[in-house]
């Protein structure tokens, strides 16, 4: 905290084109989404690998690329990040393995659900399943987003702090 007192952190910036692509990179996996949906929503475990390649996917992008108030970008060629890598993975199983759990135990539950939860109201018209569904799904997801994040963070920082400053601070 004291640190910044002096020297205020850099925002990195982000290029049109950078920012042009990774909208182009969303639309591609909300596009591939919806088509697994429609391929495999029918088949016996379609739904749950259709989550499990969206969310891949989406937690991929927002977690290495920038994105509204998060714009730092990590590169894995970085030591910092592929230092990371294997924790970032166990936390990501772990909470893909959450979504999944969460996901199997409302398709159970629905059978047994009151009929106000399943059927369309109000003025937005849609099921409060649904809303419920997508609602723990996205809190799940920025969680693991922010926790993945943070842990870049902290270990690029760590980097930057022990390496010497354009190897100005060696003396021969």
């Amino acid at each position: 905290m004291f640190e910044q007192l002096d020297k205020p952190e850099k925002r990195p910036q982000v290029s049109v084109a950078m920012s042009l692509g990774i909208f182009a990179a969303y639309m591609v996996g909300a596009f591939g989404s919806i088509l697994l949906l429609i391929f495999l929503g029918d088949l016996p475990f379609g739904i749950q690998i259709t989550t499990v390649v969206s969310y891949t996917y989406f937690a991929f992008w927002y977690i290495f690329f920038p994105t509204r108030g998060m714009e730092r970008k990590y590169d894995f060629r970085s030591e910092a990040v592929q230092r990371e890598i294997s924790r970032l993975l166990i936390i990501h199983f772990a909470f893909l393995t959450l979504v999944l759990c969460g996901e199997t135990f409302l398709f159970k539950i629905k059978p047994r659900l009151p009929a106000y939860w399943l059927t369309e109201y109000g003025s937005d018209h849609t099921p409060l399943y649904v809303i419920v569904s997508i609602v723990a799904v996205v809190l799940v997801f920025f969680s693991e987003v922010l926790i993945s994040r943070r842990i870049l963070s902290r270990s690029v920082k760590k980097d930057e702090s022990q390496s010497p400053s354009e190897w100005g601070g060696l003396t021969g």
